[in-house]
């Protein structure tokens, strides 16, 4: 077995193997040609057949590793192992001090190759789903890339990929009109950050939501009318499981891990 760089042979082989990875399938498919055009996606090669993929998606300061795919026949190989760690060292090569990745809280068999690498639990994010509708809200759109609110240094998700979260992120974020806020007496009460997904057409996101539960309702309502008025169906909402919020038609999905490793 050798890692190498994806090739237009390899599509539908592994689509072959993504077709049910999950209830609802998968969306390799739609990622593929972009991927592979960025030279960042890896093909576990078996005596000429792609065993695995992984993509090594490379930003300003970081690695983030996604799509990990291994056919069944395959499994338990050290496959997934040898891609990951081939997507660091790519990332190495690159001075990139940081490599992160998001897995879902019950798939335990990933979890423990993400700590036998030597990742670490850095958050657990909750997927939520809620429908478009039209709504009134009295949270806006940020203007101000100054804007100050308390902020955690964690971390924000933008199409199932995760940022750290800091002032400079911030204000880079208001500058491209993704951060809405809620303000009494002019003071941020509360936060959240939207995307376009890059996956899903028919579909926005919210990767960010922190702050008083009055404002935090006004943001989720801005969502609600953001993705009406788009002809969005529904709005995928991405948030600390730590952060706790009632709203009407909020649908929990999911529990995931957001691990991190020093390169």
């Amino acid at each position: 077995m050798k890692i190498r760089l994806a090739e237009n042979k390899d599509k539908d082989q592994v689509l072959s193997f993504c077709i049910n990875t999950f209830e609802w399938g998968d969306y390799i498919d739609r990622v593929w040609d972009k991927w592979r055009a960025k030279k960042s996606l890896f093909v576990a090669d078996h005596k000429g057949m792609a065993a695995g993929i992984c993509n090594a998606a490379l930003s300003a300061n970081q690695l983030w590793i996604e799509g990990i795919r291994i056919n069944p026949i395959f499994r338990r190989r050290g496959y997934a192992t040898k891609l990951v760690t081939a997507a660091e060292s790519l990332a190495r090569n690159k001075r990139l001090a940081i490599s992160r990745m998001i897995i879902a809280n019950n798939n335990k068999k990933s979890l423990a190759m993400a700590k036998t690498l030597g990742y670490t639990l850095e958050q657990k994010w909750r997927l939520y789903n809620l429908l478009a509708k039209k709504q009134t809200s009295k949270a806006k759109i940020a203007t101000d890339p100054k804007i100050q609110t308390p902020l955690p240094n964690i971390t924000y998700s933008q199409s199932w990929k995760w940022f750290t979260l800091d002032q400079r992120a911030l204000s880079k974020l208001v500058r491209t009109g993704q951060v809405i806020q809620y303000l009494t007496n002019k003071k941020p009460q509360a936060i959240g950050i939207w995307s376009n997904s890059h996956i899903d057409n028919d579909l926005v996101q919210l990767g960010y939501l922190n702050g008083t539960n009055q404002g935090m309702i006004q943001i989720l309502k801005f969502m609600q009318n953001l993705a009406y008025e788009n002809d969005m169906q529904r709005i995928q909402i991405l948030i600390p499981d730590s952060t706790k919020i009632q709203f009407k038609g909020l649908e929990s999905r999911m529990l995931f891990c957001l691990v991190k490793k020093k390169l």
